[in-house]
């Protein structure tokens, strides 16, 4: 909705503002932006202290407490690294432009880091969701082929519609409590795949166990040495192709027919449409048609984990002979194939069956791979196995739901309250 001529708004040099509001820039509300620098890597006295040290790869999240390297006393002294306090907002000039962080320790910056001190009429919580809300129109404005940079001028110049400073304290505490949501959901989600990994370390040379008449599972007890490591004694190892088979079913397409084509997503995320296509459109006339269940490959992307599973509403959809298309034998779940090729002892099969020399364009070779063994549980307990990381895949897929929904209203709450379109009031309401 626009406030163009709406009572209470005046028009400014950055555009309709509300009445009790100012327009700025950044440079005329901080005191001080100060850089850093990297002290002298030959000089060994100066690293591996006890003083955090931030560039901008350090900046994964928008509240930190660590750094990957960390600096001594002496460096601070003798080097351009500057020490910044505790809660001082930082944001990079080249790289990344756009980022914004808090750290919540005392920490050194290197020279592509900028630390902003606002003056007293500029909350720093406020400048922080200003710098997110404009992360795209401060990436946009830096210059270079390969590296953006942003001259400190130019950020300086960037304009700023400024609420009197209880305002700015509301905003910023409406915005917060969502970010807080989000720290939550996000530590949820960083819990559910740090078990996912552990158990992909465990459940398959450990096991699920067996399942007592009950229907309890109970841990194995006893275990044999193989050629991939103690195992339970009731496992087998076999080969990867003994327990698959290459499935080839040609398909003749119409020109005139819709045919949908798929994708399989790199880092196992999984089998997605990708397009729909007449046949006279689609270029490659050599395509196979795929049924629920089975376990495809793309050859050219496998090093970077893309397989999986072919969900049902995708029965019936084409690939081309750039996938290879397996399918499980009886006593053998292409579910629990597609768990177990996460684990880093399997995914690396993968590698070491492909090969070239830029990892983008390497070759994968089947019948290598196929060659390859891997654990085999009893087939109720590779069941057993698939529904245990199911479950936590469920929960993932729930939780990135419910924190996707959680950036969409942050977003919107910064369009509307950061612009003023949306005006608080200084108790609990907020009115539009």
């Amino acid at each position: 909705m626009s406030v163009a001529s709406k009572p209470g708004y005046k028009e400014s040099s950055i555009g309709w503002i509300p009445q009790d509001w100012s327009s700025s820039c950044i440079g005329s509300e901080v005191e001080a932006i100060i850089g850093g620098g990297t002290p002298s890597r030959d000089v060994a006295e100066y690293w591996d202290g006890e003083i955090p040290w931030a560039s901008v790869k350090d900046l994964t999240a928008t509240r930190l407490s660590k750094t990957a390297e960390y600096i001594t006393k002496k460096a601070i002294k003798e080097s351009s690294a500057n020490l910044i306090p505790a809660g001082t907002l930082i944001t990079p000039t080249r790289m990344a432009l756009g980022k914004v962080a808090f750290f919540e320790c005392d920490v050194a910056i290197n020279q592509d880091l900028k630390a902003i001190f606002p003056k007293q009429s500029l909350s720093k919580e406020f400048l922080f969701f200003w710098f997110q809300y404009n992360a795209e129109k401060i990436e946009a404005a830096g210059t270079g082929s390969t590296v953006k940079g942003i001259r400190l001028e130019v950020l300086r110049e960037f304009g700023l519609a400024l609420p009197p400073l209880p305002q700015q304290q509301k905003i910023s505490a409406i915005l917060t409590a969502v970010d807080d949501k989000l720290d939550v959901i996000t530590r949820q989600i960083e819990t559910y795949i740090t078990l996912k990994r552990g158990l992909m370390q465990s459940l398959f040379n450990r096991g699920a166990g067996t399942q007592s008449p009950n229907g309890r599972w109970v841990p194995h007890n006893e275990f044999r040495e193989t050629e991939l490591g103690e195992i339970p004694v009731s496992w087998e190892v076999k080969t990867i192709g003994s327990v698959l088979d290459i499935i080839e079913r040609p398909f003749k397409m119409t020109d005139d027919h819709l045919y949908r084509r798929v994708t399989v997503k790199r880092r196992y995320g999984g089998i997605e449409l990708r397009d729909e296509l007449l046949g006279a459109d689609i270029k490659v006339k050599s395509q196979f048609l795929l049924e629920a269940g089975d376990f495809l490959i793309s050859e050219r992307q496998i090093v970077h984990g893309a397989c999986g599973i072919v969900p049902a509403h995708l029965e019936g959809a084409l690939v081309s002979n750039e996938y290879l298309v397996l399918q499980a034998k009886d006593g053998f779940s292409a579910t629990y194939l597609s768990y177990l090729v996460q684990a880093i002892k399997y995914a690396r099969l993968f590698l070491i069956c492909s090969q070239g020399v830029d990892i983008e364009k390497f070759l994968f070779k089947p019948k290598d791979w196929l060659k390859k063994q891997i654990p085999v549980p009893p087939f109720a307990e590779q069941c057993r196995i698939s529904e245990i990381f199911a479950t936590i895949e469920d929960k993932l897929k729930k939780l990135k739901i419910k924190q996707s929904e959680y950036q969409t209203i942050k977003v919107g709450l910064m369009q509307k309250l950061l612009t003023g379109e949306w005006r608080v009031q200084l108790d609990t309401t907020t009115e539009t």
